[in-house]
């Protein structure tokens, strides 16, 4: 069991100037994680295997909150989750478990559909796996992150999400799933009774939705450091994105994703850091169930700044 519960209010964010904008409807939901103060930015490690490294990994840690491990299905090996663990460690870092699809030929980001059971104990393989190395280091997982076709899946399926959801909350209820920002998250947190935490995207173009551009589109990605910084100052200022065909759209969202292969991905997170000096991490520590609210469907956590 964990250790002190306080609750915290979400401090008001800076409202947007007069430029209209379309805001994504989004579900009023106790699932919805609290934040203290500023957002989490989170990047994923780990994400090779056997020989197989990805540079830059490494250059983007000591500027964000929160780090995802490959967790051995989509990437990653026992050694490589090893040595990630140790970056977590040394930097302070809240961990995450960086989940996928059994797909190591196709990183994860094949259409494979798996049957509910097949799923759910897939989900549970790779956080046993995480967690049994992570214990070692003195560690534990505090988010989950889907990856490649899991993470597509549960923007848009709720079914998917509520497998994943519920998978997380059979091996700890306190885990918090992260994803794209929307109410399909929402919902599945609720069906689960844990918390989630919706995801922004500083290298990502979004449609009039709020939703991300399937990799097939033009601008999918943004290409230069100019463009994510752009991106990343309207999201953290306003709560924004500018939209494909150049609406702005409101996001609800709690954590920002760094992908640390970016151009220039290290400037670009130095810049983001800068942007967010309040940056806090998604950890559940501390925190304990008070007797007198044990009647309560979620539990209130408490966030640290790094």
């Amino acid at each position: 069991m964990r250790r002190t519960k306080h609750q915290r209010g979400r401090t008001n964010r800076e409202q947007p100037a007069a430029t209209p904008s379309i805001s994504v409807p989004q579900q009023r939901s106790d699932a919805r994680i609290l934040l203290a103060s500023g957002f989490d930015i989170n990047t994923n490690i780990g994400e090779g295997f056997g020989p197989y490294r990805v540079d830059g990994e490494a250059d983007c840690l000591p500027f964000v909150t929160s780090a995802n491990v490959a967790c051995g299905a989509h990437s990653g090996d026992p050694v490589l989750m090893e040595a990630a663990l140790e970056s977590v460690r040394y930097y302070g870092l809240s961990l995450g478990a960086h989940i996928g699809y059994p797909d190591l030929a196709g990183f994860g980001r094949r259409e494979i559909h798996l049957s509910s059971a097949e799923l759910r104990a897939s989900v549970l393989y790779q956080l046993g796996a995480l967690s049994g190395l992570a214990r070692t280091f003195g560690l534990e997982i505090t988010q989950v992150r889907p990856h490649g076709f899991l993470y597509r899946q549960i923007s848009h399926d709720v079914r998917i999400a509520t497998i994943v959801a519920k998978a997380l909350a059979e091996y700890d209820r306190w885990l918090v799933l992260l994803g794209p920002a929307g109410n399909i998250l929402l919902q599945a947190g609720e069906r689960a009774g844990i918390r989630v935490a919706g995801e922004a995207w500083i290298d990502r173009g979004y449609d009039a939705q709020g939703n991300l551009l399937p990799h097939t589109h033009s601008r999918a990605v943004l290409k230069s450091p100019q463009e994510v910084l752009r991106q990343a100052n309207l999201l953290v200022r306003n709560s924004e994105v500018i939209a494909v065909d150049g609406t702005r759209v409101r996001l609800e969202f709690e954590t920002i994703h760094l992908h640390s292969r970016i151009v220039q991905a290290k400037l670009i997170a130095e810049e983001l850091r800068q942007l967010i000096p309040n940056a806090c991490s998604l950890t559940s520590e501390p925190f304990t169930i008070d007797t007198i609210e044990e009647h309560e469907d979620f539990p209130v956590l408490a966030y640290s700044g790094y």
